[in-house]
């Protein structure tokens, strides 16, 4: 590891350990109220796992839509395998970065479609955090107006707006991007090459816009998985929270999450959304000890009940064969 990868990894773990800590100090939270949290209802966990793979069922269903729209004909129980052991890698590598490296490794091998592959991995992508998340951060945007500077709020609107415009000419006119390649500005050269792959990848749903669309509509249901095991954490821990108020803080506490400063998102996710809430009213400045850290673990507990999980894909992992000897000859005799 050099010095300068050691050195980021230390500014993540001060700044996850100082959000925590702040925590802490804020709401005066013991060992006392932790224990206390848990031992409200704990088989709500269970519930709250069962969200997390309803999300997990979510993220297949749309990278094998977006496969398929590539003519990546790929079996579903081949997809959840790959899914599976790509989550388990991505538990080990910033913002889950492993999860979309193995997808695209794996198919590109079973397949022998590399660049397709890859393309629908990047298109996968940008349909989750440009086009879903963004719409979803638009919407409950306007309810933190009254606790957020104004130009605060308006910046971070226009720049969430900008990525839904973008995402909306790439789904419908992928073609309008190469007018940019046109004209001579500052650091053209390191952008064309991307922006020319990024938008053949798109034009080749230009006769599949349904597989887009399914895609993107997949896409919700992920989010909506993913906020329904926080609310399923604040039912095991007592955290007295609704359902629409945890709607509320979802897509900017997952947005939070995506900062790579952090190890696994870890503190910057309890502190958003615990300070979300606060905007909202629902979390008072002066709330009880025992209150502050049911909400915290709620936000805490999504982490680790989703690497609950990804222990299915070690398991994968550990016993899987990937040589793809048959599949690939079978490919070969097809072309």
């Amino acid at each position: 590891m050099n010095k300068k990868k050691a050195l980021m990894n230390l500014l993540k773990v001060a700044v996850t350990v100082g959000i925590l800590y702040l925590i802490f100090q804020r709401f005066d939270i013991g060992s006392d109220d932790i224990i206390k949290a848990f031992q409200h209802q704990p088989g709500w966990f269970a519930a709250a796992a069962l969200m997390q793979a309803g999300a997990i069922l979510f993220s297949i269903l749309r990278w094998l839509v977006l496969l398929n729209g590539q003519g990546l004909r790929v079996p579903f129980g081949h997809a959840v395998r790959t899914f599976m052991v790509g989550r388990f890698l991505g538990t080990f590598t910033p913002t889950g970065v492993g999860l979309e490296a193995y997808k695209a490794w794996d198919i590109a091998r079973y397949t022998g479609k590399a660049e397709a592959s890859v393309s629908v991995v990047l298109i996968e992508k940008l349909i989750g955090t440009f086009f879903s998340l963004g719409l979803l951060v638009l919407i409950t945007l306007p309810y933190f107006a009254a606790a957020i500077d104004n130009r605060a709020l308006m910046i971070f609107g226009s720049f969430f707006g900008v990525l839904l415009v973008i995402a909306l000419i790439l789904l419908f006119q992928p073609g309008l991007f190469r007018l940019l390649l046109r004209f001579n500005f500052p650091g053209k050269g390191k952008i064309e090459k991307p922006l020319e792959r990024i938008v053949a990848a798109f034009t080749v749903y230009n006769q599949r816009k349904g597989s887009l669309l399914g895609a993107v509509a997949l896409g919700f249901g992920v989010y909506l998985f993913w906020f329904l095991t926080y609310y399923m954490n604040s039912l095991a821990l007592g955290a007295n929270l609704s359902l629409l108020e945890v709607l509320k803080v979802g897509p900017l506490t997952q947005i939070a999450t995506m900062l790579p400063i952090s190890i696994a998102g870890v503190g910057l996710r309890e502190g958003a959304f615990m300070a979300l809430l606060q905007a909202l009213g629902t979390l008072a400045a002066d709330a009880p000890k025992d209150v502050a850290a049911s909400v915290m673990l709620t936000a805490s507990m999504v982490y680790f009940v989703s690497i609950s999980l990804n222990l299915i894909g070690a398991v994968i992992f550990l016993t899987r064969r990937t040589d793809y000897k048959a599949q690939m000859a079978q490919m070969k005799a097809e072309r």
